[in-house]
């Protein structure tokens, strides 16, 4: 069925107050990790996934202590508040996979996480709530609810807000979840046209750079491993350095006080904002700026 008209899309994964700490040890990297790029290599490219896009490294995240915890649940932000939920009734625990990437806006996105999971024990849970199952090439697919449908007696009450698991697919390395069963297929069959075929999401992910959190819809916002706040905007060096010697509009504090040490690079036609890790102060400054819609009046 054709999908209904996007809303605007509210990022569920910003935490409120945090607790200082210390960086985990460097992990080894997985089979699973292909980084913000190769993620959007994974995606099939079409006018709703082109909306908006977040990306995670939700097991990184978590290795990473304290001062990264604004960062949990990026890549899949629709479920982040039942998290614990989805874990305890299906066996999934989004926080542990290795990358997760949500694209699209309600009601028409689609998510997967990206990981070792046990694929048996989430398959019998399913299978055990009476969902609908399908058979496909290695994979099971899972239909809860017609398309977008919002049933409050149905399996997932308690589990998810609303018809987050309307669709469902489980394979060896990925579990997919969507209101629709459109969003699942976005984000595993990607088809012949990727989000990295698309010039604007791979010109971002590419001035991003090796990112463990990541949003790009105007913008596009991350945070690197090592606490490099950065985010990249269309527009000219000097037009951004100028907008960025002025005040937060949300919160008149100086832009060189809420990211001490910027710098700003032309990276194409694409303007790199980058500031260092502000001592032991918690991450994410550059993504709650995004939240708050400051970072839309510096282009």
């Amino acid at each position: 069925m054709p999908l209904p008209a996007a809303k605007p899309f509210a990022v569920l994964a910003v935490a409120g107050l945090l607790v200082a700490g210390c960086a985990g040890e460097e992990a080894p990297p997985s089979v699973f990790s292909s980084g913000l790029l190769g993620a959007l290599g994974k995606v099939r490219g079409n006018p709703d996934s082109r909306v908006a896009v977040e990306y995670g490294a939700p097991a990184r995240v978590r290795e990473l202590g304290e001062r990264y915890r604004s960062l949990e649940g990026y890549g899949f932000g629709t479920i982040v508040n039942t998290a614990k939920l989805v874990d305890d009734a299906v066996g999934v625990d989004p926080g542990a996979f290795d990358e997760a990437i949500l694209v699209g806006q309600p009601p028409r996105w689609g998510a997967v996480l990206w990981g070792d999971y046990d694929v048996d024990t989430v398959n019998d849970r399913l299978g055990e709530m009476g969902i609908e199952r399908d058979e496909q090439d290695g994979a099971t697919r899972w239909t809860s609810g017609a398309d977008f449908e919002i049933d409050f007696d149905g399996p997932f009450m308690g589990v998810v807000q609303t018809n987050q698991f309307n669709s469902i697919r489980t394979a060896e390395g990925a579990f997919a979840y969507a209101p629709a069963a459109a969003g699942v297929d976005w984000v595993t069959d990607p088809g012949d046209s990727t989000l990295a075929d698309d010039e604007r999401m791979s010109g971002f992910a590419r001035c991003l750079g090796d990112v463990v959190a990541a949003r790009i819809e105007q913008v596009g916002v991350g945070v690197r491993e090592d606490g490099t706040e950065v985010f990249c905007l269309e527009g000219e060096k000097s037009g951004i350095e100028r907008a960025l010697d002025g005040d937060v509009p949300s919160s008149r504090e100086p832009w060189d006080e809420l990211l001490p040490g910027m710098e700003v690079e032309q990276d194409g036609d694409l303007v790199r904002v980058t500031a260092p890790a502000d001592g032991d102060a918690p991450v994410g400054r550059a993504l709650r700026a995004m939240v708050t819609g400051d970072l839309r009046g510096l282009g």
